[in-house]
């Protein structure tokens, strides 16, 4: 099991996509952002339940959206917070049982590409390496 935070998802499943690859290691790219987006959308409904119960609704019952945003109840939006921040510290188990014998190409290729990364990409290239070789390693 490849195991992230859930406030890393989105980081990883975006360099993941944008990194320039040669076509072995892509393949395997490409089927582990498969997996990485699933748990992305399974976040994405667990985020969304926190808002039907904390957020305001209209007449109808549906929740009040405004710009892209929805509003807190103001008497709860302390504890909104609190289960949110809880949400994103879970860790994200993504079952890559069928990918571990292809990580390695993955791993080389990261690790051997000639593209300069910083900031935000820098951290989710260490933090994927780290989980990959902890899997590559437990399945040794």
């Amino acid at each position: 099991m490849l195991k992230v935070k859930n406030y890393q998802l989105v980081d990883v499943l975006e360099f993941l996509e944008k990194a320039e690859l040669m076509p072995r290691a892509s393949r395997v790219r490409t089927k582990l952002n498969k997996l990485l987006y699933a748990k992305v959308e399974e976040l994405q409904g667990d985020e969304m339940a926190l808002l039907d119960k904390f957020g305001k609704k209209d007449e109808d019952g549906k929740l009040i959206e405004n710009a892209g945003t929805f509003t807190l109840m103001e008497d709860t939006a302390a504890e909104y917070h609190k289960e949110k921040r809880a949400l994103l510290e879970e860790t994200a188990s993504v079952n890559i049982d069928e990918l571990k014998d292809k990580l390695a190409v993955l791993m080389e290729e990261l690790e051997n590409s000639d593209v300069k990364v910083s900031g935000k990409d820098a951290e989710a290239l260490d933090l994927l390496l780290d989980a990959l070789e902890s899997e590559v390693a437990m399945a040794k």
